[in-house]
């Protein structure tokens, strides 16, 4: 399957300078900030925020692995369905007091990244085994920094443990069709109004705040 990556729109929303044509950032993003939502429209419109694994090919996001409790109605009738997931990375208010023009209302700058495609359930529990260690490998080590412990793994669970819940989950992957990454980082404003953005909220004690400056202080000095 040939996967599009890129602006999805065809009326041009969003505009072409906020999507980005990097796969491997998008894998990026997802990596770093797995915890997604997963939107479906089958008997209403149904979202659950759920730790999602990215399986790459060449670098580019190929399939989504993830689990939902088996008691969620989102489940019912999931298989075959198409699905929008989204990644949000980090988001931050802008002030109008940082630009040049005090004209314009404040706005939030922020990355994401809108996965589409095909959901395909899977009752296989070896499946879910590895899903389990798989996502304990990518996500522990990001808070290595509060304690020196070894990455969790099933094997560490008592005997039967993950054959006791196996019943109790919903196991799936998302053939991803689609990868579209935004990046809104005031890229249409001037590198003086840019500069004095990424300055201000570098010293913000908001955490996403400190990343939105990075990431603009990246585009202008990369």
């Amino acid at each position: 399957m040939n996967i599009h990556f890129g602006r999805g729109d065809i009326m041009g929303y969003p505009p072409d300078w906020r999507v980005g044509a990097d796969p491997e950032a998008a894998a990026a993003l997802m990596r770093d900030y797995p915890f997604a939502h997963l939107i479906t429209a089958h008997r209403g419109l149904r979202s659950t925020r759920i730790p999602l694994i990215a399986d790459l090919e060449d670098g580019r996001p190929k399939r989504l692995r993830g689990h939902l409790n088996a008691q969620n109605p989102q489940t019912r009738g999931l298989d075959g369905r198409q699905a929008l997931v989204t990644f949000d990375g980090p988001a931050s208010y802008v002030s109008p007091n940082w630009r040049t023009d005090l004209s314009r209302a404040g706005t939030y700058d922020y990355e994401q990244v809108q996965v589409r495609g095909t959901v395909k359930l899977v009752a296989d529990i070896a499946f879910f085994r590895r899903l389990i260690d798989d996502l304990a490998a990518m996500i522990e080590p990001q808070y290595a920094e509060v304690g020196d412990y070894p990455v969790w793994q099933t094997a560490m669970s008592p005997p039967g443990y993950i054959e006791r819940l196996f019943p109790a989950i919903t196991a799936f992957e998302v053939e991803v069709e689609s990868v579209e990454m935004i990046s809104k980082l005031h890229q249409a404003f001037s590198e003086a109004d840019r500069r004095s953005i990424s300055n201000h909220l570098a010293r913000s004690r908001r955490e996403d705040a400190r990343a939105i400056a990075a990431r603009i202080r990246a585009q202008l000095d990369g």
